[in-house]
């Protein structure tokens, strides 16, 4: 029996039968796996290495008996961010968190930049003990990557109408407070001036006859262009717009997750409750791409 090794970081632990506990993580080479940890329940034998947020070393093989599940032999704890379990809000935002990395890391599969993603997410939040609750500029930035990274993120250069730019908008002090309407079906956004001007350009860009449509403000999307290319770490430090802003950015976000993301759609996110957030999810009623 070969045994794989590679660094995990713990994304779901479930308990099976007795004794035993299914763990779900995000592997550095493997992308997101899930394996079945024998005889760990009341014992020291994985030492802490399978409590959620975790980082640690696995040795796991394929079962004998052909289960999708691998078996995970021996694991290691390298972090164990215990600093995230000190307050309610970092846990509740470390569990989203994982619940979006849950939905969008590839099984089986490579993916070493999703795996640093969260990896420094975790890692920042550890940082933050000293706050009641994370920004959502913060969680707003995850999910800026997350897009960026399955190819779905808004075309932010210009409004699909009349191809103003952002950055004009962001560079007038007059604009800052404008309005922008992102339409989720098309990954961009239309300005301010489009949107009053007629409504007939954004119902016409569907064949269905509700378009989903969120408004946010420039200072956010700035903040959201921003974050693309900023360090997850230094996301929230640098980030304008106030929390009202980030909260409808937020939504946006969610909706176009929930619209391009396949499997985004099927449930709604469990830990928004805890950060008393209002999701934008609805049941799919039509075709999703």
């Amino acid at each position: 029996m070969r045994l794989i090794r590679d660094r995990a970081i713990i994304l779901r632990a479930v308990p099976f039968e007795d004794r035993h506990r299914v763990v779900t993580a995000l592997t550095e080479s493997h992308g997101r796996i899930s394996a079945l940890a024998r005889n760990c329940v009341q014992s020291r034998r994985f030492g802490g290495a399978l409590e959620l947020f975790t980082a640690s070393e696995w040795d796991f093989s394929h079962r004998s008996d052909g289960a999708e599940l691998f078996s995970l032999q021996e694991a290691k704890a390298v972090r164990t961010h215990e600093g995230i379990r000190t307050q309610f809000g970092l846990m509740a935002m470390a569990s989203l968190l994982s619940e979006l990395m849950l939905r969008v890391a590839p099984e089986r599969e490579a993916c070493l930049d999703l795996f640093k993603l969260h990896a420094n997410a975790l890692a920042a939040l550890e940082e933050m003990q000293d706050r009641d609750l994370p920004p959502l500029s913060f969680l707003n930035g995850y999910m800026a990557k997350l897009l960026q990274w399955s190819g779905n993120q808004p075309r932010l250069q210009q409004c699909l109408e009349c191809s103003r730019t952002l950055q004009s908008i962001w560079g007038e002090e007059r604009q800052r407070s404008a309005r922008l309407t992102v339409v989720v079906q098309e990954a961009g956004w239309i300005c301010e001036e489009c949107r009053k001007a007629s409504l007939i350009h954004i119902k016409s860009r569907s064949e269905h006859q509700g378009v989903d449509i969120s408004e946010v403000g420039a200072d956010a999307m700035a903040d959201f262009f921003m974050s693309l290319v900023t360090p997850i770490r230094q996301v929230a430090s640098t980030a304008h717009a106030s929390s009202e802003s980030h909260a409808e950015l937020f939504q946006a976000l969610e909706a176009l997750m929930v619209y391009h993301v396949p499997g985004f759609d099927r449930v709604p996110l469990n830990s928004l409750k805890f950060l008393g957030l209002e999701s934008s999810w609805r049941p799919p009623e039509g075709p999703r791409r």
